[in-house]
């Protein structure tokens, strides 16, 4: 199965626009029950601009138009590891995760 989701965490659509919620993984159900999975985020966080993804970022119930991206990214990889200690049986499954994919270095 392949799930695409560059951040990890949610990207809602709201009537404000499209929310990054750092602290939400609600699509996680879909990454139960298989042999692997492979994590792979990061440039998405470096986009800047037009070819940013997001209109606000929520951490919590605090919504912000503008956040350091790293700092982001940081609570969202702390959202996603909490939420794979706590829900992946490791003696069943493998979990790898890659923060920058080799395509993206040229």
């Amino acid at each position: 199965m392949f799930l695409k989701n560059g951040f990890l965490v949610d990207l809602a659509y709201e009537k404000i626009g499209k929310v990054l919620k750092l602290n939400s993984i609600s699509t996680g159900n879909q990454w139960k029950g298989v042999d692997t999975l492979i994590f792979n985020t990061f440039h998405w966080w470096t986009h800047t601009g037009r070819s940013q993804t997001w209109d606000y970022f929520q951490v919590g119930d605090k919504l912000v138009k503008e956040m350091d991206h790293m700092e982001a990214y940081k609570i969202a990889l702390t959202t996603w590891a909490k939420w794979v200690d706590s829900n992946i049986d490791f003696s069943k499954i493998r979990v790898f995760f890659q923060g920058v994919a080799a395509v993206h270095l040229e």
